[in-house]
Protein backbone atom coordinates (compact mmCIF):
# COMPACT_ATOMS: atom_id res chain seq x y z
CA UNK A 1 0.00 0.00 0.00
CA UNK A 2 1.42 3.23 -0.82
CA UNK A 3 2.10 6.32 1.64
CA UNK A 4 0.34 8.88 -0.70
CA UNK A 5 -3.34 7.75 0.01
CA UNK A 6 -2.68 7.88 3.92
CA UNK A 7 -0.83 11.22 3.76
CA UNK A 8 -3.82 12.81 2.29
CA UNK A 9 -6.13 11.39 4.67
CA UNK A 10 -3.76 12.68 7.68
CA UNK A 11 -4.05 16.35 6.18
CA UNK A 12 -7.77 16.37 5.62
CA UNK A 13 -8.21 15.09 8.94
CA UNK A 14 -6.12 17.84 10.68
CA UNK A 15 -7.92 20.26 7.74
CA UNK A 16 -11.25 19.42 9.01
CA UNK A 17 -10.17 19.35 12.45
CA UNK A 18 -8.67 23.27 12.15
CA UNK A 19 -11.79 24.29 10.40
CA UNK A 20 -13.74 22.40 13.54
CA UNK A 21 -12.05 25.05 16.25
CA UNK A 22 -12.07 27.66 14.42
CA UNK A 23 -16.00 27.49 13.53
CA UNK A 24 -16.11 27.11 17.51
CA UNK A 25 -14.26 29.96 18.72
CA UNK A 26 -15.79 32.48 15.90
CA UNK A 27 -19.39 30.87 17.56
CA UNK A 28 -18.55 31.16 20.61
CA UNK A 29 -16.83 34.61 20.45
CA UNK A 30 -14.08 33.79 22.83
CA UNK A 31 -11.95 35.94 20.66
CA UNK A 32 -14.35 38.61 20.26
CA UNK A 33 -13.87 42.47 20.82
CA UNK A 34 -14.86 43.91 23.95
CA UNK A 35 -16.24 46.53 21.70
CA UNK A 36 -16.73 46.09 18.04
CA UNK A 37 -17.82 48.66 17.25
CA UNK A 38 -14.79 50.78 17.84
CA UNK A 39 -13.01 51.88 15.18
CA UNK A 40 -9.08 50.74 14.97
CA UNK A 41 -7.16 53.71 13.90
CA UNK A 42 -6.77 56.36 16.06
CA UNK A 43 -8.20 59.19 13.19
CA UNK A 44 -11.35 57.24 13.00
CA UNK A 45 -11.67 56.70 16.82
CA UNK A 46 -11.35 60.37 17.17
CA UNK A 47 -13.82 61.99 14.66
CA UNK A 48 -16.22 59.05 16.48
CA UNK A 49 -15.89 59.80 19.83
CA UNK A 50 -18.94 60.72 21.58
CA UNK A 51 -17.33 62.68 24.54
CA UNK A 52 -15.27 65.04 21.75
CA UNK A 53 -16.99 68.50 22.18
CA UNK A 54 -17.36 70.70 19.56
CA UNK A 55 -19.05 74.30 19.10
CA UNK A 56 -21.92 75.04 17.05
CA UNK A 57 -21.68 76.28 13.46
CA UNK A 58 -23.37 79.64 14.84
CA UNK A 59 -20.84 79.83 17.66
CA UNK A 60 -18.33 79.36 15.56
CA UNK A 61 -18.98 82.49 13.33
CA UNK A 62 -19.53 84.41 16.35
CA UNK A 63 -16.62 83.90 17.45
CA UNK A 64 -14.48 84.72 14.32
CA UNK A 65 -16.57 87.69 13.68
CA UNK A 66 -16.14 89.25 17.45
CA UNK A 67 -13.19 87.68 18.50
CA UNK A 68 -10.65 87.81 15.71
CA UNK A 69 -7.01 86.46 16.83
CA UNK A 70 -8.55 84.61 19.57
CA UNK A 71 -5.69 82.01 20.70
CA UNK A 72 -6.92 78.69 21.08
CA UNK A 73 -5.95 75.95 23.30
CA UNK A 74 -6.00 72.47 23.11
CA UNK A 75 -9.39 72.09 25.55
CA UNK A 76 -11.49 74.78 23.51
CA UNK A 77 -10.60 77.55 25.31
CA UNK A 78 -9.93 80.57 24.00
CA UNK A 79 -8.24 84.20 24.75
CA UNK A 80 -7.24 87.54 24.32
CA UNK A 81 -4.72 88.98 26.34
CA UNK A 82 -5.80 93.05 26.45
CA UNK A 83 -3.87 94.20 28.99
CA UNK A 84 -0.48 91.66 30.21
CA UNK A 85 0.47 92.10 33.82
CA UNK A 86 3.45 92.79 35.66
CA UNK A 87 3.23 90.51 39.05
CA UNK A 88 3.61 86.88 39.71
CA UNK A 89 1.47 83.97 38.00
CA UNK A 90 -0.87 82.37 39.65
CA UNK A 91 -0.56 78.68 40.82
CA UNK A 92 -2.74 76.33 41.80
CA UNK A 93 -4.10 76.25 45.26
CA UNK A 94 -3.49 80.09 46.10
CA UNK A 95 -6.56 82.27 46.38
CA UNK A 96 -6.98 84.75 43.73
CA UNK A 97 -9.37 87.76 43.46
CA UNK A 98 -10.84 88.99 40.28
CA UNK A 99 -12.80 91.02 38.70
CA UNK A 100 -15.33 89.87 35.79
CA UNK A 101 -18.03 90.66 33.11
CA UNK A 102 -20.14 87.40 32.31
CA UNK A 103 -21.82 87.40 28.99
CA UNK A 104 -23.49 84.83 26.90
CA UNK A 105 -21.29 84.21 23.67
CA UNK A 106 -24.05 84.29 20.92
CA UNK A 107 -26.78 86.91 22.36
CA UNK A 108 -23.74 89.15 24.73
CA UNK A 109 -26.02 89.38 27.32
CA UNK A 110 -24.54 90.16 30.12
CA UNK A 111 -25.67 88.34 33.26
CA UNK A 112 -23.01 89.12 35.99
CA UNK A 113 -20.42 91.08 37.46
CA UNK A 114 -18.35 91.90 40.09
CA UNK A 115 -17.85 94.92 38.68
CA UNK A 116 -21.17 96.10 39.43
CA UNK A 117 -21.28 94.86 42.63
CA UNK A 118 -17.96 96.32 43.34
CA UNK A 119 -16.45 93.61 44.92
CA UNK A 120 -13.72 91.46 43.67
CA UNK A 121 -14.72 87.69 43.69
CA UNK A 122 -11.96 85.53 45.79
CA UNK A 123 -11.48 81.84 45.30
CA UNK A 124 -9.29 79.21 45.85
CA UNK A 125 -7.37 78.53 42.41
CA UNK A 126 -8.30 74.84 40.83
CA UNK A 127 -11.47 74.86 42.61
CA UNK A 128 -13.78 76.84 40.39
CA UNK A 129 -16.86 75.28 39.07
CA UNK A 130 -15.98 76.78 35.70
CA UNK A 131 -12.83 74.94 34.31
CA UNK A 132 -12.00 77.20 31.93
CA UNK A 133 -11.30 79.93 34.91
CA UNK A 134 -9.28 77.35 36.61
CA UNK A 135 -7.08 76.86 33.17
CA UNK A 136 -6.57 80.57 32.30
CA UNK A 137 -6.04 81.86 35.52
CA UNK A 138 -3.00 79.41 36.08
CA UNK A 139 -1.22 81.13 32.73
CA UNK A 140 -2.14 85.19 34.40
CA UNK A 141 -0.04 87.51 35.84
CA UNK A 142 -1.12 89.49 38.43
CA UNK A 143 -2.54 92.77 36.99
CA UNK A 144 -3.28 90.99 33.73
CA UNK A 145 -6.69 91.72 32.13
CA UNK A 146 -7.98 88.77 29.05
CA UNK A 147 -11.21 87.99 27.47
CA UNK A 148 -11.51 84.32 27.71
CA UNK A 149 -14.24 82.07 25.36
CA UNK A 150 -15.62 79.36 27.78
CA UNK A 151 -17.12 76.54 25.73
CA UNK A 152 -19.91 75.27 27.16
CA UNK A 153 -17.77 71.62 27.98
CA UNK A 154 -15.51 74.46 30.12
CA UNK A 155 -18.23 76.61 31.65
CA UNK A 156 -21.51 75.01 33.05
CA UNK A 157 -21.53 71.95 30.98
CA UNK A 158 -24.80 70.10 30.47
CA UNK A 159 -26.50 71.21 32.85
CA UNK A 160 -26.38 74.72 33.00
CA UNK A 161 -26.56 77.38 35.86
CA UNK A 162 -30.12 78.49 35.70
CA UNK A 163 -31.58 80.55 35.06
CA UNK A 164 -29.14 82.63 33.83
CA UNK A 165 -27.17 80.19 31.88
CA UNK A 166 -29.11 77.39 29.83
CA UNK A 167 -27.60 73.98 29.40
CA UNK A 168 -25.02 73.95 26.76
CA UNK A 169 -24.43 77.54 26.53
CA UNK A 170 -21.04 79.14 25.54
CA UNK A 171 -20.17 82.34 27.86
CA UNK A 172 -17.37 85.33 27.27
CA UNK A 173 -15.92 86.75 30.40
CA UNK A 174 -13.61 89.89 30.76
CA UNK A 175 -11.15 88.81 33.89
CA UNK A 176 -8.98 91.11 35.43
CA UNK A 177 -6.53 89.18 37.85
CA UNK A 178 -6.47 91.44 40.87
CA UNK A 179 -4.73 89.36 43.65
CA UNK A 180 -2.51 86.40 44.43
CA UNK A 181 -2.50 85.21 48.22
Amino acid sequence: MSKAPLRSFFYLLLLGGGLLTLALVVRSGIMARTNPGRPMSAAMREMTDPTKHVLTTEEEQGIAEKFPGARENKSGLRQIVRAPGDGPVAREGQTVAIHYEARRLLDGTLFDSSRTRGTPLRFVLGTSRLQGWNEALRTMKAGERRTIILPWWLAYGEEGSQPEVAPRTSLVFEIELMEIR
